[in-house]
């Protein structure tokens, strides 16, 4: 039997962000090569385990094969302490045929934000790799846990959303970085995670209270809650993570508690609903797909990367966590205990080709 290859490529252009425990951010890229942005002189007045990091990610990055797929652009000192949440501000996908989203075009990286548990934001162009703003978040709101881009599918977004500890979400105007709106809808436990939907005018937030909260953008005003079951006993759920699809009919979250739910935004209808152990629970989720339909895949706290089918849940599949798991990457054994290898995030990478 002849072997099957796959003929899917990656995107030509790609730009990963991460953050570390020590407040530095480093990036890289399949464009470019290593470099500085114009304010590392200043930043280098970080405490010197920042430098020490920084010093250790400029020396691997000058090793990296010149073919590599992705090189180092950038690292720095960004926070006095640990980096709490990111996000790119990147272009749009074309519509293709039928107005879907053409996955074979590039969207191009504009604005980073990067948010610190020292309550401060720091922007950053990553066109012309310059720092271009930082401030601090209003006093006595805590610190940042999350945050999203508002329309999220522009390098020249309009607003930022960035949820706090203390349950509270705020909407700046980036045009001038002030304060829009400040909306209260959690508890004190805090928001854990925010998706603006792909029109920029409504966004789903979860946090540590049980709750996904539908927020109007145009108004600045809560729209709807949806307190999700808990199947313990004077305890609230924790939303780990929420998502839309990229056409905005559906939205999927997962749950400390090892749920996951992919729903129609229209309908209410669940399309996907099932039950994972504790130990592999989900900590992030991302929708993925192509001709062949609509998937979820989600990133376990034991390094499992299992992948399930969207679709309406038929009657004979009622039984939770039986049905629809298409695929799973298993976790090596071990990294349950050791929890040194637990994938954490996950994104799906658009631009590429099948």
């Amino acid at each position: 039997m002849a072997e099957k290859t796959s003929r899917a490529t990656l995107p030509h252009r790609l730009v990963i962000v991460a953050g570390t425990y020590d407040g530095v951010v480093a990036g890289w890229d399949t464009k470019g090569h290593v470099g500085k942005f114009d304010d590392d002189e200043e930043k280098s007045t970080k405490p010197k385990k920042n430098q020490d990091l920084l010093d250790m990610l400029q020396s691997a990055s000058r090793v990296t094969d010149d073919t590599s797929y992705l090189k180092m652009n950038f690292a720095m000192a960004v926070h006095d302490g640990s980096v709490r949440c990111l996000s790119i501000a990147s272009s749009a996908q074309q519509s293709g045929p039928g107005g879907k989203l053409d996955e074979t075009s590039n969207p191009t990286p504009g604005a980073l934000l990067s948010a610190g548990f020292d309550e401060s934001l720091a922007i950053f162009s990553l066109v012309k790799r310059v720092q271009s703003g930082e401030l601090k978040t209003p006093s006595n709101l805590g610190t940042p846990t999350c945050s999203d881009f508002a329309p999220p599918y522009t390098n020249s977004p309009t607003h930022a959303l960035i949820g706090l500890s203390s349950g509270k979400i705020v909407i700046y105007r980036r045009k001038d970085w002030s304060v829009e709106h400040v909306l209260p809808g959690h508890d004190e436990k805090g928001v854990t995670c925010i998706s603006v939907h792909p029109s920029g005018k409504m966004a789903l937030s979860g946090g540590r209270d049980g709750k996904i909260c539908l927020w109007d953008l145009m108004r600045g005003r809560l729209a709807f809650v949806n307190k999700i079951p808990s199947n313990q006993r004077g305890r609230k759920c924790t939303v780990n993570h929420i998502v839309w699809s990229d056409d905005g009919n559906r939205y999927a979250y997962c749950t400390h508690e090892g749920n996951i739910t992919a729903r129609e935004m229209e309908s209410g209808q669940d399309l996907l609903d099932i039950t994972l152990p504790s130990a592999g629970r989900a900590n992030q989720i991302c929708f993925i797909g192509g001709d062949e339909g609509l998937f979820l895949a989600a990133a376990c706290n034991n390094g499992g990367l299992p992948v399930f089918a969207v679709g309406s849940i038929d009657e004979n599949e009622e039984e939770e966590g039986t049905r629809r798991a298409l695929m799973a990457i298993e976790p090596v054994e071990g990294v349950a205990s050791a929890r040194e290898d637990r994938l954490k995030c996950i994104r799906s990478v658009k631009g590429g080709s099948d």
